[in-house]
């Protein structure tokens, strides 16, 4: 397999690839996915059967092991990792648990950003619940924080679900590192969907407690905008891949006993049914946060707005913005604690735009491509490539260096090749990246991809 030209991600605590299908889409690729849940890795491979899955503890895994999976897989490979995206384990920060500080699931965001920083990807991701900003965490989130400021700008995000077109009101920490500049949280979406757009045109099956499989004669729009959005990861050539169909699964009802059906039916649409907390959904409003529970329980699932039941699995996986195509496998069980577990694969596109269209341009333009540089009537032709062993990036031009340092205010260690006696002929140059500066102002690694960026428009003049 050939990584030319692609943007390589790896991904830890992937569950079952919600964050990992935004990614995807929006044009990069998962080469290794890390979790340490067996059966969730089983549903992830369904979904993602390209992607190299390894069923690992990251605390016991090292950052050279993963690179040389990725070498195996990739042979042309460069070293440069696009990024690491993640969400450690949130149950010690959520308020729906205990909070307790000493929590050993909490000190896994250490460990997350210690493995990002050996890894040294191009940026990182990781996702949590709102409560890990909060003071009594302090002494976890302080040393994180600490770590990735020695190698990456820190941009901090609180993104809420249905502002990016998923029918949820789920509110999430978002902690995104990179070595380019601050990145700006994305912008939400024109559209937005409420819970009868997500599962209308579904209440009309027959639902009953041993058929998890319907075929739909039409489906709504929000089903539609999702399989338009996520096609891209549906590898149709690929033997057990899923294909495009109206067929979903999914669809097995839980068996409710007439006196909690009598209970369901009496709690109005926006409350919640006494007994059990379960809220009752309203058809034109957000769904509560979809959560994942603990051992071998979920968590209350929301109560149909129409019917006397719980929502479906099917159901579930709509609210969080997961694809019709995407398989969840047999247990209602394993299914609804990993969508709860998820990141809603729409605020995962989003996220995942937001820092393409910021920095894209400055890293794979200038890491990738070839630009045409004029000087007065002539025109030279540039290629910019890094060195991953050195960390140097490396230039090949045929043009006078000399020209090109004057002009960018940087400091270029070249040697000039000589043809004919054309001293500008042939010539390459290395700039140490960690050793640029900018007036008085040190720079971040990769700064010189924003200064060739800003400069080269200058140079055409």
């Amino acid at each position: 397999m050939m990584s030319k030209n692609k943007k390589l991600v790896v991904s830890l605590f992937c569950g079952i690839g919600g964050l990992d299908l935004g990614f995807k889409s929006a044009g990069f690729e998962v080469a290794v996915a890390i979790d340490n849940n067996p059966k969730v890795l089983e549903l992830y491979r369904l979904n993602f059967p390209d992607t190299t899955v390894l069923c690992r503890d990251i605390g016991e895994i090292s950052a050279s092991e993963i690179r040389e999976i990725i070498q195996y897989k990739y042979p042309d490979w460069d070293g440069e990792i696009a990024a690491v995206i993640g969400g450690p384990p949130c149950q010690g920060f959520s308020v729906a648990g205990k909070q307790d500080v000493n929590d050993k699931r909490s000190q896994l965001v250490l460990k997350f950003i210690n493995l990002v920083v050996e890894l040294n990807p191009s940026m990182f991701v990781m996702e949590n619940v709102p409560a890990i900003e909060w003071k009594k965490f302090a002494g976890i989130t302080e040393n994180a924080i600490a770590r990735v400021e020695e190698h990456y700008i820190l941009s901090k995000w609180l993104l809420t679900a249905s502002d990016f077109g998923v029918p949820q009101k789920r509110q999430r920490a978002i902690w995104v590192g990179s070595k380019f500049g601050e990145i700006a949280a994305p912008v939400g979406s024109e559209k937005k969907f409420n819970v009868g757009d997500a599962i209308a045109d579904l209440t009309h099956l027959p639902i009953n407690s041993h058929v998890d499989t319907w075929e739909l004669s039409q489906k709504g729009e929000y089903a539609e905008y999702l399989d338009k959005i996520f096609t891209s990861t549906r590898l149709s050539d690929h033997p057990g891949a899923s294909k495009p169909s109206n067929r979903i699964s999914g669809c097995r009802a839980t068996s409710h006993t007439a006196a909690t059906q009598r209970k369901y039916g009496d709690t109005l649409p926006g409350e919640k049914e006494p007994t059990t907390w379960a809220k009752r959904l309203s058809a034109d409003g957000f769904s509560p946060t979809l959560r994942a529970g603990s051992g071998n329980r979920t968590a209350a699932r929301p109560i149909h707005y129409e019917h006397t039941r719980v929502i479906t699995v099917r159901e579930a996986a709509r609210l969080q913005s997961f694809p019709d195509w995407f398989n969840f496998g047999p247990s209602k069980l394993a299914a609804h604690k990993a969508i709860g577990n998820s990141v809603p694969p729409l605020l995962a596109y989003a996220i995942a735009q937001a820092l393409t269209s910021q920095f894209a341009s400055q890293v794979w333009t200038h890491l990738e491509e070839q630009q045409n540089i004029s000087f007065g009537d002539s025109t030279r032709t540039t290629i910019v490539l890094r060195c991953p062993e050195t960390g140097c990036f490396v230039f090949r031009y045929l043009l006078d260096l000399q020209t090109l340092e004057a002009s960018v205010d940087l400091r270029l260690f070249y040697s000039m090749g000589q043809q004919s006696g054309k001293q500008n002929c042939g010539t390459s140059g290395l700039v140490d990246g960690d050793n640029i500066k900018v007036g008085s102002e040190r720079s971040p690694p990769g700064f010189l991809k924003d200064s060739l960026h800003e400069k080269l428009p200058e140079m055409n003049n």
